[in-house]
């Protein structure tokens, strides 16, 4: 593995385990047992490697919501590989208010990322219709109410879980989870539906 892809696996587990703001290039590049010098041969800064962290979260997200990719899946399957990359880049779901206050182009970069998720919120709303695994919306300010309501829980829920109740982990996850799965099953139909009420019923034994 080349030592700017090395920098960024350690640098994503030193975040989630430490936070961004514990963490500096020293650590890193200590955590990797290379000097500094070598770890500013590759980013400038922390602010770098956390930008090209986002890209690298950013096109593992777009790989899951790829129509290719939704075809191959359930909405079931399709929850569990989205939590599963915000697990891994959980850092951001917990910093990310602070991050893009400090970093302008982080900010821009998150702008536009929600953004171009709203577009492929639509894509699979109009694929999952089609399928018949779910229902439609008929009115439009229901639908927007719906993509909103999905991706602001997508995007806040280890922040709100982790601060409000004792949960720890994956426990977060689990509850994130259940919480999305909810607000699709009045809107989930056939299979699809079944699918969401047996894993809300095998949630609740976690």
């Amino acid at each position: 593995m080349k030592t700017k892809d090395r920098i960024l696996d350690v640098s994503v587990e030193l975040f989630n385990k430490n936070g961004v703001v514990a963490i500096t290039t020293n650590h890193i590049a200590k955590a990797m047992n290379i000097s500094p010098g070598n770890l500013y041969f590759h980013y400038d800064n922390k602010e770098e490697i956390i930008g090209e962290l986002f890209k690298r979260m950013c096109k593992e997200t777009y790989k899951i919501w790829s129509p290719k990719h939704i075809s191959s899946m359930s909405p079931v399957q399709f929850v569990e590989e989205n939590f599963d990359v915000y697990w891994k880049y959980r850092f951001f779901h917990r910093e990310m208010y602070a991050l893009r206050r400090k970093d302008p182009v982080l900010a821009k970069m998150w702008k536009n990322h929600m953004e171009k998720m709203m577009k492929l919120m639509k894509v699979l709303y109009r694929h999952w219709v089609a399928d018949g695994k779910m229902v439609q919306i008929k009115n439009d300010k229901e639908l927007l109410y719906v993509f909103e309501s999905l991706l602001a829980m997508a995007t806040t829920f280890l922040q709100f879980f982790e601060s409000t109740e004792k949960l720890a982990g994956k426990l977060s996850v689990h509850r994130g989870k259940t919480h999305l799965v909810r607000l699709l099953l009045p809107y989930s139909s056939g299979k699809s539906k079944d699918d969401f009420e047996k894993f809300l019923d095998a949630e609740v034994s976690i």
